[in-house]
């Protein structure tokens, strides 16, 4: 069985900190055999981990995508995509990128695309994150029958933003095969899932006061 955390932010996401070392270093300590960095908007973050990694760990480039009805994660992408987009223009710019899209954290109020966008799209999606380790325990039990019911696999990460939290919230593949390869089939087959543990309260609410006051200084703008 191997774990990779599937969300994590570096310092290349503006709500975030934490070089790809300190991240790299972080997730070893705890276990964790990979990740897939998905800075906002950028795949700058993932294309300077694979530069720092050791052998035996494996980056998956990525990014998290704003789109116009709200935030998708584009996994193995070789290029920036365009955000502001609609969501379908997105999910066909991942897939063109030869990267696989996700939907994170479905329910969240201001990024989650929610289940209505999900059903147009979900022959496209292989995947949407059952465990996301900043959201609440019954949002991501909503989000794990939602998987379910539309038959498709399931990823988790910690969506953090500062090292000392990464790695709470895993992708599970039942696998011994370390190969980038192997592992991105395993996500295409449907055949991953999503556990851990949700970040402490203080952290959560930290984040969602940091929010807020970004938003505002973007002239209330999503990220």
């Amino acid at each position: 069985m191997i774990k990779l955390d599937l969300h994590v932010h570096s310092q290349y996401s503006e709500d975030a900190m934490g070089t790809p070392k300190e991240i790299i270093n972080a997730l070893k300590k705890k276990g964790i055999c990979g990740a897939a960095i998905t800075d906002h908007n950028t795949i700058r973050g993932g294309l300077a981990s694979l530069q720092v990694a050791p052998k035996d760990f494996i980056i998956i480039p990525g990014t998290e995508i704003s789109t116009s009805e709200g935030h998708i994660l584009g996994l193995n992408v070789s290029n920036d995509i365009k955000k502001r987009l609609p969501l379908e223009d997105t999910v066909e710019a991942i897939i063109d990128s030869g990267g696989i899209p996700v939907v994170p954290h479905l329910f969240r109020m201001m990024s989650g695309i929610k289940e209505p966008k999900l059903k147009q799209l979900h022959g496209k999606i292989p995947a949407i994150e059952v465990f996301n380790g900043c959201s609440v325990p019954k949002s991501n039990l909503k989000s794990a029958n939602i998987a379910k019911k539309y038959n498709l696999g399931g990823t988790g990460g910690s969506d953090s933003h500062q090292p000392e939290y990464v790695g709470l919230a895993y992708t599970i593949f039942d696998s011994t095969d370390l190969s980038l390869d192997s592992l991105i089939t395993e996500i295409k087959n449907k055949r991953t899932w999503g556990e851990g543990k949700t970040m402490p309260l203080r952290y959560r609410q930290d984040r969602m006061v940091k929010s807020i006051k970004q938003f505002f200084q973007r002239g209330m703008r999503r990220i």
